[in-house]
C-alpha cells in the first residue's frame, strides 16, 4: 500500500457493523487495560471456566443486532500506528494470512483485530497447572484430518508452524474408546417412543457412509434425510 493508514482512519473507516462485530466489548477492553495499568499478567490460556464467547466478546454485535445501536461514540485509538494490511479476524485462517503476507512482504506490519481476548479462535491454547506441570490443552480443534491429502500450500503451512504429523498421531491415543467400551448411542425416551432405550452405534468417524461415485454432496445428503425417514427419524443432522 502507497498510502499510510492510521488506526484510527481504519476504523472510522470500517463501519459501524464492521467494527462493531470484531472490536472487543467495552467491558473486556477496560478489564485488560486496568490489569496492565497494574502491572498484572493478563494472560487468557490461564484462564479457567467457560471460555468460548466470553463475555465482553459479543456485547456489541448483540447491541447491533438486538438493539439497531449504530453509534458507539468517537473512536479514542492513540495508536497512530501505519500497517501494511489489516486482517479482521485472528483464528487459524487469520492468522495464515498474516502468516504468508509476512512470507511475501518480509518487515511489512501487520494488524491483527479479533473480538476475543486470545487469538487463535477455534485453536486456541489452553493451560493448566498440575503438581507443578504445565499442561497444554486445545480450545476447540483437535485433530488433523488425513494430512496427507492436504494440498501442497497447507503442507507447507504446517512445517513453518513446526507441527510433527508423526508425533501428533502418535500421541493421540488411538484406542481409548475401544480400550473403554465407549461409543456412541441414541437414546430412546419411553415418553416419544414407547419404552426407554439405548441404541449403541459402532459407526466410528473414519467409517462414514461415503458418497456414491458421481454423487454431488446435495444428493448425497437428500439420500440421508431419506434413509432417516425409511428408520422412523422425523429429522437428522450431520
Amino acid at each position: 500500500m502507497g498510502q499510510r493508514i492510521a488506526r484510527r482512519d481504519l476504523l472510522h473507516g470500517l463501519g459501524a457493523a464492521a467494527a462493531a462485530s470484531f472490536l472487543p466489548g467495552r467491558a473486556l477492553a477496560e478489564q485488560v487495560l486496568a490489569a496492565e495499568q497494574q502491572g498484572a499478567l493478563y494472560y487468557p490460556p490461564a484462564l479457567t471456566g467457560l471460555r468460548g464467547n466470553h463475555a465482553g466478546s459479543f456485547d456489541v454485535a448483540h447491541e447491533l443486532a438486538r438493539e439497531g445501536r449504530t453509534d458507539w461514540g468517537p473512536v479514542l485509538e492513540p495508536d497512530a500506528q501505519a500497517y501494511d494490511l489489516v486482517v479482521v479476524g485472528a483464528g487459524i485462517s487469520g492468522l495464515a494470512a498474516a502468516h504468508f503476507y509476512l512470507q511475501q512482504q518480509p518487515g511489512a506490519r501487520v494488524l491483527l483485530l479479533d473480538n476475543h481476548d486470545d487469538f487463535g479462535g477455534h485453536a486456541q491454547r489452553n493451560e493448566f497447572t498440575l503438581d507443578g506441570q504445565t499442561i497444554l490443552g486445545y480450545a476447540g480443534s483437535q485433530s488433523l484430518s488425513e494430512p496427507s491429502f492436504y494440498p501442497p500450500l497447507v503442507k507447507q503451512f504446517i512445517r513453518d508452524l513446526g507441527i510433527d504429523v508423526d508425533r501428533l498421531g502418535n500421541a493421540y491415543d488411538q484406542q481409548f474408546f475401544l480400550r473403554h467400551g465407549l461409543a456412541p448411542a441414541v437414546h430412546f425416551a419411553t415418553e416419544q417412543w414407547g419404552s426407554h432405550g439405548l441404541a449403541r452405534q459402532e459407526l466410528g468417524p473414519l467409517r462414514y457412509i461415503p458418497m456414491a461415485p458421481g454423487q454431488t454432496p446435495e444428493e448425497a445428503v437428500a439420500a440421508l434425510a431419506a434413509a432417516f425417514e425409511v428408520c422412523g427419524f422425523s429429522e437428522c443432522g450431520y
